[in-house]
C-alpha cells in the first residue's frame, strides 16, 4: 500500500491546476489580438504593432505537433507553387516573391492553430466567446460614431481615418469589413444549424443584434451579405410562422434604424458608394491604373484585357512595405488575378472551400452554414484581402468546426441512455 503525505496530494493537485498548455495559450493570445486588442494598439500607436504577425506564434506549435496533411494543406502547397511559377516567369525579385508569400503563411497558420486547438470539448465553449465578442460590437461601434468629431486631429488627418473607417468596434484599425464578416459568419450559424445553435440562449435576439450591427456598419458589402442570409433563411424555410417573425424582425430592425437616421444614412451612403464604385468612366480607368480605387473599373478593365493564367508577378502591383497599390487592386480577386492568374485566383478559394466542406469519416459534410460561409468569403473578397487577414481566416474556420458541437437529438439520447 503507497502512503501519500496528504500535503504533497494537495500541491500536485494544485500544480495540476495551474498546468499551462502551449496550444491553449497560443489560440486564445492569437484569439484576443486578432478580435479584441489590434485596433486599439494601433490607435494609442505606443509600438510598431502588425495584427497578422501575430500568427508566427504558431509556428512553435508546428514544430512541437507536426503539420497534418489533409486537403486544405495541399491546396495551400498547390497555391504557392503557381505563385513560384509566376514569379519565376515573371521574373519578379525574390523581396516580392516573399511578400506575397506572407499572405499564404499567416493563413495557414492561422488554420492549422484551428485544427490542433479546437475540439469537440471546447468548440462549445469557444463559440460562447465569440458570440460575446459578437454581442459587445454594437455599444462600441456607437462610441465610436459618437466619438469621431471629438478625435484629435493626429488620429483623423494623421492616421487619415474618415468618419466612415471608425466603426471597427474592437477589431482592427479599419477594419469594419473583418467585424461585419465576424457577425455575418455567427449569424448564419445560429440561423441555419438548428441541430447546433442550442447552446446559444436567446439566440432569436442574439440574431438580430448582431444583425442590426453589420446594418449600422460602414461595410457595404456585409450589407448586403445579411441580406442575403435573410433572404436565403427566409425562403429555405418559408412558412406563416417564419413570415410572421421575420416582419416583426424587418419591422423592428426598420423602426429602430428610421428613428435612429440611420436608414437615410445608409441608404444614400450604399447608393453613392455603388453607383461610384460601379462606375467604368475613363477617369476612373485612368484612376485605377495609377492605384486608385474603383470597382467598376477594375472589373471592365479585365473583362477588357487579356486573359491571365498565371498573371503578371507576385506583388507586382503593391508594395508591401510603403502600402502603395501600383494598381488599384484593392480586394482578393483583382490582386491575386492581376498578379498570380486565374489558378492562383481558383486555388485560393479552393482553401475556403475546402474549409467550409470538411470530411467526417468518409463523407464530405454539405451544409447550408458551409455553403453561405464560403458564399460571404466571396462576396467579401471583392473589397478585401481575405487571405492575409487572421481575424477573418480564425473565425471562418472556426465556424466551419461547429459541426464538432453535438447535434441536439443525438445529445437528448445520450441524457436518456445515462
Amino acid at each position: 500500500m503507497i502512503i501519500r503525505d496528504r500535503h504533497t496530494g494537495e500541491n500536485e493537485r494544485l500544480r495540476g491546476r495551474f498546468v499551462i498548455k502551449p496550444k491553449k495559450l497560443i489560440f486564445y493570445t492569437v484569439f484576443v489580438f486578432a478580435f479584441l486588442l489590434s485596433g486599439i494598439i494601433v490607435l494609442l500607436d505606443v509600438v510598431p504593432y502588425r495584427m497578422n504577425l501575430v500568427s508566427l506564434l504558431v509556428i512553435p506549435l508546428l514544430l512541437l505537433y507536426g503539420i497534418r496533411i489533409d486537403r486544405v494543406t495541399i491546396a495551400f502547397l498547390l497555391l504557392t507553387l503557381i505563385v513560384l511559377v509566376s514569379a519565376v516567369i515573371n521574373q519578379v525579385s525574390i523581396a516580392q516573391l516573399l511578400l506575397f508569400l506572407r499572405s499564404i503563411v499567416f493563413a495557414f497558420l492561422i488554420y492549422s492553430l484551428v485544427r490542433l486547438v479546437v475540439t469537440r470539448d471546447n468548440i462549445e465553449k469557444i463559440i460562447k466567446i465569440c458570440v460575446a465578442v459578437g454581442m459587445i460590437q454594437l455599444p462600441i461601434v456607437l462610441l465610436q460614431f459618437m466619438a469621431y468629431d471629438r478625435l484629435p486631429s493626429r488620429f483623423t488627418t494623421g492616421m487619415s481615418i474618415s468618419h466612415l473607417d471608425f466603426s471597427f468596434g474592437t477589431f482592427h484599425f479599419k477594419g469594419d469589413a473583418a467585424m461585419t464578416f465576424f457577425l455575418t459568419l455567427l449569424v448564419i450559424f445560429l440561423l441555419f444549424d438548428h441541430k447546433r445553435n442550442y447552446i446559444i440562449r436567446h439566440k432569436w435576439f442574439v440574431t438580430l443584434w448582431l444583425t442590426f450591427t453589420v446594418l449600422i456598419s460602414n461595410a457595404e458589402l456585409m450589407k448586403l451579405g445579411i441580406v442575403i442570409v435573410w433572404a436565403v433563411y427566409a425562403i429555405r424555410y418559408f412558412n406563416l410562422r417564419t413570415l410572421l417573425f421575420g416582419a416583426i424582425a424587418l419591422a423592428l430592425l426598420a423602426g429602430i434604424l428610421i428613428l435612429s437616421g440611420t436608414l437615410d444614412e445608409n441608404i444614400e451612403d450604399f447608393s453613392h458608394s455603388l453607383s461610384s464604385n460601379l462606375s467604368t468612366s475613363e477617369s476612373k480607368t485612368e484612376s485605377f491604373l495609377s492605384g486608385g480605387y474603383g470597382r467598376g473599373a477594375a472589373i471592365a478593365y479585365y473583362l477588357n484585357s487579356e486573359f491571365e493564367w498565371i498573371g503578371d508577378g507576385p506583388s507586382r502591383y503593391y508594395d508591401v512595405v510603403t502600402k502603395k497599390y501600383l494598381r488599384g487592386n484593392t480586394g482578393h480577386i483583382f490582386a491575386y488575378y492581376s498578379e498570380v492568374g486565374i489558378i492562383g485566383l481558383l486555388l485560393s478559394y479552393s482553401i475556403f472551400f475546402l474549409v467550409a466542406f470538411p470530411i467526417r469519416g468518409e463523407h464530405i459534410r454539405v451544409r447550408w452554414v458551409g455553403a453561405l460561409m464560403f458564399m460571404m468569403a466571396f462576396l467579401l473578397s471583392f473589397t478585401t484581402e481575405i487571405l492575409p487577414n487572421i481575424s477573418i481566416v480564425l473565425i471562418y474556420s472556426i465556424v466551419a468546426m461547429t459541426y464538432l458541437i453535438p447535434e441536439k437529438d443525438s445529445l437528448s439520447i445520450r441524457v436518456n441512455q445515462s
